[in-house]
């Protein structure tokens, strides 16, 4: 479970090395990121985030490009993969909502062109594929849209969200990690079975637009969990002159 992408980098860092090394020592073959709240954040910490989690396929080639317009395209920019750790994974399973946002929905972009991404949640990604930097006003910043970023096939334009593979209810019911809240249950069902349709005892499939988990409580809490908060990919470049 992942939250943010903003924060002490070094100490983020310093959990992505313990975190993975321990995936590595335990030879983990399957890996869910849970991003359902997470609105985005530092570009550098995607970046550090897609190096651990993408597979030896993926070293040296393209991770995204950054690009800019007419005015400002010698700031164009093409990262690439540098493989950390050492997991090599042939899929991954990411568990989100409309709250994934920018950074978190850059991470997701970047690792499908080398990886089977799939995607869980109550709804689609909320679409924002363009970044920003901050530029000081006085005691204030603003931050204009800066860039564009698309990863090596070319694709950036998800502007209405990454769709969703399974749509499966966000189970506010449940604490973090527990096997029987309904979207990590999905994706494990997936992982065991072959197929998401995971249905908790006592529960029918419903139609509702959150999800199969018709329970109106659950309904207002992802509403205030969507509410509008922080949602953007930041730029740690000088600001522009």
């Amino acid at each position: 479970m992942f939250n943010s992408f903003l924060g002490d980098t070094t100490e983020i860092y310093n959990g992505f090395q313990r975190i993975f090394n321990r995936f590595a020592q335990e030879q983990v073959n399957e890996v869910i990121v849970d991003l359902r709240y997470n609105g985005g954040g530092y570009v550098s910490v995607q970046d550090k985030l897609a190096n651990y989690l993408a597979n030896n396929a993926a070293n040296g080639d393209v991770m995204m490009n950054q690009q800019f317009n007419e005015k400002y395209k010698q700031w164009n920019e093409t990262t690439r993969f540098r493989k950390l750790g050492g997991l090599n994974l042939p899929r991954i399973f990411f568990i989100v909502s409309s709250s994934t946002a920018s950074a978190s929905e850059l991470l997701i972009n970047n690792l499908k062109p080398f990886m089977d991404v799939k995607l869980v949640g109550p709804k689609a990604t909320f679409g924002k594929p363009v970044g920003f930097f901050p530029i000081p006003v006085g005691d204030w910043y603003i931050f204009p849209v800066s860039f564009r970023s698309t990863n090596k096939a070319g694709s950036g334009n998800y502007f209405s969200g990454h769709a969703l593979n399974y749509q499966a209810g966000d189970g506010l019911d449940k604490d973090w990690g527990d096997r029987n809240e309904l979207s990590l249950a999905s994706v494990l069902k997936f992982i065991n079975t072959g197929s998401f349709n995971y249905v908790p005892a006592g529960e029918t499939i419903g139609s509702s637009n959150n999800g199969t988990f018709k329970n109106e409580k659950v309904i207002e809490g992802n509403r205030k969990l969507d509410a509008p908060s922080f949602k953007g990919s930041i730029g740690t470049r000088k600001i522009f002159r």
